[in-house]
């Protein structure tokens, strides 16, 4: 699984604030990962100031460049106004290259706004599954947990108990507390036969050969 929170915890897991001046002498000269290391410092505050204008603007240069984690954080920024002014269509344009580029993050990001659909975006229930499903078969907890809430509930998308049974285990694996509670409510209407059928397949899909 590729993902932006990777490559956070990556930079920012004991941080030696010591190589700041080296990150910032090759931002300024161009190379896209130190600017997205920069970026990603201030917009979180660690080794320097929190400065989210200054965050966003480091990040729009890595982004353009082709940086898939940049892209990513760049999207939250607009998704949430952080150093910018709020603008979901520019979230969902930024969330969607680095989606492309196989960022599991930027899926479940992109499947949210899609399910919403809010400031102008409108509700596509079927582009917000794919991303979701997509995102949730390349490991992604959280897309894991939404895909088995829906099919649970069984609201915005025909029901799939099985389905959901699936997603939400393989979710809690991940250690995903919310998926536990969604899980918990799954199984309570089911009858111990139909549980145990769906334990008994769960199984077996786990023990095929990948």
């Amino acid at each position: 699984m590729t993902s932006t929170a990777e490559h956070l915890h990556g930079l920012l897991h004991k941080f030696d604030k010591s190589t700041i001046p080296t990150i910032e002498k090759a931002a300024e000269a161009g190379d896209a990962e130190a600017q997205f290391k920069l970026g990603a410092l201030y917009a979180n505050g660690v080794g320097v100031k929190q400065e989210s204008k200054t965050a966003a603007q480091w990040l729009r240069k890595a982004a353009k460049q082709g940086s898939f984690p940049a892209q990513t954080l760049l999207g939250w920024c607009y998704a949430g106004g952080h150093g910018v002014s709020k603008n979901i269509g520019e979230a969902l344009e930024w969330y969607s290259k680095a989606a492309e580029q196989g960022d599991t993050d930027a899926m479940c990001s992109l499947a949210d706004i899609y399910i919403e659909g809010e400031a102008g975006i409108e509700r596509n229930i079927s582009s917000a599954l794919r991303w979701y499903e997509k995102a949730a078969n390349l490991g992604h907890p959280k897309a894991q947990y939404l895909l088995g809430k829906l099919l649970a509930e069984g609201k915005v998308v025909q029901q799939n108990d099985e389905a959901a049974f699936q997603w939400l285990t393989l979710a809690i694996m991940s250690d995903s507390e919310a998926a536990q509670r969604e899980l918990a409510m799954l199984t309570a209407r089911l009858d111990p036969d139909t549980l145990q059928q769906y334990k008994d397949n769960m199984l077996a899909l786990m023990q095929l050969p990948h």
